[in-house]
């Protein structure tokens, strides 16, 4: 059988004629330039010097200069482009072909589609030269996904961005959030109100790490955030939310759910006993809150940060991630059990990237080691992460779970201590809130933020 081979030097897909035009718009109507610089960049145009009138054009906007033909080829002059009489005469033809154009939006397109079109080629290239390398399957389907995602989305690849464009930017965003009446800028509330109080919320891109030993209820904390946040009424639309849950079942998370909602003992719903106003407050909820939530759960076993990503992407107005839990997971490439400690860093690694690029908080929570029941000071500390690798490093935020279990006294016995360790946006400390076994719940207490001295600030 003969080999098949792929023929990448052909000409790739350009519109050179659009690419004047749209240059040539700019100069007509210099007020355009917002409208281009905001559907196209430096490398969507295929020449060269149409590449570098559109970047010098870019700058003048940025710098408020008039964007005007003798000082455009002034300022390519500068840059030792453009110097001889046919370049000049080229700016002038650039307008001239543009003038009975009464919308560049077209033509913009034009441009962006074969841009995306080279991107294309460009991304099987890679994967055709992975595929003959051999390189593991799932790396070259997360590559060829990634790629092919990127693209159809309208993400470009990665350029250099100027400080004042960049600043400029985020002045525009203050400015819309002082308007704003959305609640769309600010974190995310997880519904207990100590915790929001103390970390204001979950930021976007964050990765936030629970940990905490067996029993302590860090699948219960969790759930109850996923519950509050897609019930909220703060959004609209309603954030949707997505559990993934390597230990349990579907089922018993919807168990716990159903227990933290409606008030009914979680021993009872194990074992079917429910009475009449448990019947009532079970359908009322369901009703109202249960039937229509955007409230997701995946069980898939022994899954990857690039299955999730998969998943991810399909699901509308996503607010937060919740995987449950780290040590369960596996790395895409597969391997590297040899090495469980790099292998959980590559995972975390990627899960904060997946944060970023979803631009959502993602709730990662882990065990502890056991040595911690065996110093004399259980409070938990970033050492303790099993396998800890780089998993503080890579974490925004690191919360740790403790309680009691021998205390005599059962008000105190079901006190959850929350140990902020870990903040990129404020304080570390501490607090406490109340821990109701009965409907795995936890609730905020009357007054309880303690910032233990010398704990720490802000790293």
């Amino acid at each position: 059988m003969e080999q098949q081979k792929y023929d990448f030097d052909r000409q790739l897909p350009h519109n050179t004629e659009a690419e004047q035009i749209v240059l040539g718009s700019v100069l007509l109507d210099p007020e355009s330039i917002g409208t281009v610089a905001e559907a196209l960049q430096v490398d969507q145009f295929y020449t060269k010097r149409h590449q570098v009138i559109f970047e010098t054009m870019l700058e003048m906007y940025d710098n408020g200069d008039p964007i005007e033909g003798v000082l455009l080829l002034s300022k390519l002059r500068e840059q030792g482009e453009f110097t001889s009489e046919d370049d000049s005469q080229y700016l002038y033809l650039l307008a001239e072909n543009a003038s009975s154009v009464k919308s560049i939006d077209y033509y913009t397109k034009l441009i962006s589609d074969a841009a995306n079109l080279r991107r294309v080629i460009e991304a099987c290239k890679d994967i055709t030269d992975l595929s003959y390398a051999n390189t593991d399957l799932p790396t070259v389907l997360g590559l060829a996904e990634q790629r092919f995602y990127d693209i159809s989305n309208g993400k470009q690849s990665v350029q250099l961005h100027r400080l004042g464009a960049v600043a400029k930017e985020e002045i525009n965003r203050l400015t819309e959030m002082e308007k704003d009446e959305t609640g769309k800028f600010a974190p995310i509330k997880v519904g207990i109100s100590d915790f929001d109080n103390f970390l204001g919320g979950l930021n976007n891109s964050d990765l936030f790490i629970l940990a905490a030993r067996p029993g302590v209820g860090k699948t219960s904390f969790a759930l109850n955030i996923a519950y509050n946040i897609a019930l909220s009424s703060q959004y609209n639309p309603r954030k949707s939310v997505v559990f993934f849950s390597l230990e349990m079942s579907k089922e018993q998370l919807a168990r716990r759910i159903i227990s933290t909602s409606c008030k009914i003992e979680s021993e009872k719903l194990r074992l079917g006993k429910l009475d009449a106003r448990d019947w009532e407050e079970l359908l009322r909820v369901w009703r109202s809150n249960l039937r229509d939530m955007n409230f997701y759960m995946d069980e898939t076993g022994n899954i990857t940060a690039l299955d999730m990503k998969s998943k991810l992407r399909k699901v509308p107005n996503l607010g937060l991630v919740v995987i449950d839990y780290l040590q369960l997971m596996s790395a895409a490439t597969g391997g590297g059990r040899d090495n469980r400690v790099q292998e959980l860093s590559t995972i975390t690694r990627s899960l904060k990237l997946m944060a970023k690029e979803l631009n959502v908080p993602v709730i990662l929570l882990s065990q502890l080691s056991r040595g911690i029941e065996k110093r004399d000071d259980p409070t938990p500390q970033l050492s303790d992460l099993r396998d800890s690798g780089s998993i503080e490093q890579d974490a925004d935020i690191v919360v740790f779970l403790s309680r009691d279990y021998y205390e005599k006294d059962a008000a105190k016995k079901n006190i959850c201590n929350v140990h902020i360790a870990k903040n990129r946006h404020g304080s570390v400390g501490k607090i406490s809130l109340n821990w109701d076994g009965r409907y795995t719940a936890f609730t905020a207490q009357a007054t309880n933020v303690t910032v233990p001295e010398g704990y720490g600030d802000a790293p």
